[in-house]
């Protein structure tokens, strides 16, 4: 079976690859890793020139992480070679792929045939290096040309392996108040994450610190929810949480009813308060 896996997360390499262990597997990214049988190394991105090249190889399996990029290039092959595609898979088992539904209110498990393509969420594993063979690929001119490039900010943190996580939602108040929950994450030794509200729509803090459904899924042992509603999508995200307090003013906010602890007051305040007694500690 030949299985060939793109992305440019090497998370979602090494995720997708500790589901096939026993099998050879053919990596295409503009990453280098060494998780892989082949490692087909793009000079560039382009993700038309990307799905006809997976297209070309002819593939039994072909995964991709679950990135907008990634999903581009899935459906793009998917629809090349008339493969059955399934979507944001988190457990996968032979033929039998799980997925969550209902915005994390269930998880459905889909029986499948081969060929397919597969998108994968992504999971904190450890996978064996390789003696990877190295092909370099050479991609073609875009119709697009690229002028310049603007970063979106660096990712300090992997919230997905982060045993404590201060989040913030809209109720926080304003961007400038979010340095009172970054000074309690320091304090706590925790990573900082927020609700898709504050980081797809506001931009308050960078994409890849959303929590959710459509962003990262968390398990930390301390999750403190500041001013977050608690709406189904980021229910799904921290359902695996040890423990979830949260902070609103909003006594009938969704987060209250699924919290281990509630604070009825100004997530600010929380904030200073905490920080200075963790600190004295």
């Amino acid at each position: 079976m030949k299985i060939v896996i793109y992305s440019e997360d090497i998370d979602y390499i090494k995720t997708a690859v500790s589901y096939f262990p026993n099998e050879h597997v053919i990596g295409v990214s503009n990453k280098t890793t060494k998780v892989v049988d082949e490692l087909h190394l793009l000079d560039d991105i382009n993700e038309e020139f990307i799905a006809n090249y997976i297209a070309s190889l002819k593939p039994d399996v072909v995964i991709t992480g679950s990135t907008k990029r990634d999903k581009t290039v899935a459906g793009a092959v998917a629809g090349l070679l008339r493969y059955p595609i399934i979507t944001d898979v988190i457990d996968l088992s032979n033929n039998k792929a799980k997925r969550v539904v209902y915005s994390g209110m269930g998880i459905a498990e889909i029986e499948f045939s081969y060929p397919v393509v597969l998108t994968v969420s992504k999971k904190n594993v450890e996978v064996k290096e390789k003696e990877s063979k190295i092909v370099q690929v050479k991609t073609e001119m875009k119709r697009v040309r690229r002028v310049e490039i603007k970063s979106k900010g660096e990712s300090t943190v992997d919230l997905s392996s982060a045993q404590i996580i201060v989040s913030i939602g809209r109720g926080i108040g304003s961007k400038e108040n979010i340095k009172y929950a970054e000074e309690l994450a320091k304090a706590l030794g925790g990573a900082l994450g927020g609700s898709r509200p504050v980081t797809a729509e506001l931009g308050w803090l960078p994409e890849d610190r959303q929590i959710g459904l459509s962003g990262n899924k968390v398990k930390p042992k301390l999750y403190i929810a500041l001013g977050i509603s608690g709406q189904p999508q980021h229910l799904a995200g921290i359902k695996d949480a040890k423990i979830i307090v949260a902070v609103n003013k909003d006594k009938s906010a969704p987060i209250v009813e699924n919290a281990d602890y509630t604070i009825i007051g100004d997530a600010i305040e929380f904030c200073k308060v905490m920080t200075e007694k963790v600190k004295k500690k």
